[in-house]
């Protein structure tokens, strides 16, 4: 009878381990697993906790970024990869920061909640993490920088500007900015000098009235340099609301990992 249990014990033993072995192999060793994500294959790694790791910072990140050096981003997603050539010259702040948090892994497995077809798409949330999609927008690292626009060197017109600055926004006068157009990426933000870790890509033409009228509100810090297929694709995917301001993808859109280089 004690013979008969251990075995018995053992036997269903060895199929526990062989079931995590399973979902370590699915989970870390097969590339391009598609079922990946913040909790892993089937969600097992959402099993016993939360299933993702809290990232918050009580202030801006010290200057990681080196002056002479060419910094772009490459972006890896489970729709596919795309580069950014990012302005670190241009906006050393935004890409300073989107430095830190890619390298911090703050980016992993988050996913794009906004896209607008033929104007935008939108990502660097990780409250898009867990299950409450109706935060998913409202997350930050936990620290804000001010904004990276120069009006003079987008050639603003005075009535642009006066509506600006009765909006609360201003010029700053330290930096070169680019303009905001296709293929353009950009910091989202809840107004003036707001800025976090949500980031949006412009899809829509740089005569599109909409692009036209979030210039000057949005720090462009760099540009899709490469993999444009894959943000069409994106782009094109179905969502919840058309009608809404704030459409979501009805199939998960996620970054997998965030690499950041330099050509120098």
């Amino acid at each position: 009878m004690l013979k008969e249990n251990k075995d018995f014990f053992l036997y269903i033993l060895a199929i526990i381990v062989l079931i995590f072995v399973t979902l370590f192999v699915i989970d870390y060793l097969l590339p391009g697993t598609a079922s990946r994500g913040a909790c892993g294959f089937l969600g097992y790694k959402c099993w016993f906790k939360k299933g993702y790791e809290e990232k918050t910072y009580s202030e801006y990140p010290k200057m990681i970024i080196e002056q002479g050096k060419d910094y772009k981003a490459t972006i890896r997603t489970n729709y596919g990869d795309f580069e950014i050539d990012l302005y670190e010259e241009n906006t050393p702040l935004a890409v300073n920061s989107f430095v830190f948090l890619a390298q911090d892994d703050y980016y992993d497995n988050v996913k794009f909640h906004r896209v607008i077809k033929d104007l935008l798409i939108q990502t660097g949330d990780r409250n898009t993490l867990d299950s409450n999609l109706k935060n998913d927008g409202e997350g930050s690292p936990g620290y804000i920088f001010q904004d990276e626009i120069n009006w003079d060197s987008l050639n603003f017109s005075k009535a642009k500007r006066q509506q600006l600055e009765e909006q609360g926004y201003s010029s700053n006068q330290d930096v070169v900015s680019k303009h905001l157009g296709y293929r353009s990426v950009a910091l989202a933000n809840g107004g003036p000098n707001t800025n976090g870790s949500q980031f949006f890509i412009v899809t829509g033409s740089s005569g599109n009235m909409i692009v036209e009228s979030l210039e000057g509100r949005h720090t462009v810090f760099g540009k899709i340099s490469f993999g444009w297929d894959v943000i069409e694709k994106i782009g094109g995917v179905a969502v919840d609301d058309p009608s809404s301001n704030s459409p979501k993808p009805k199939e998960d859109i996620i970054i997998l990992d965030i690499e950041i280089f330099t050509d120098s």
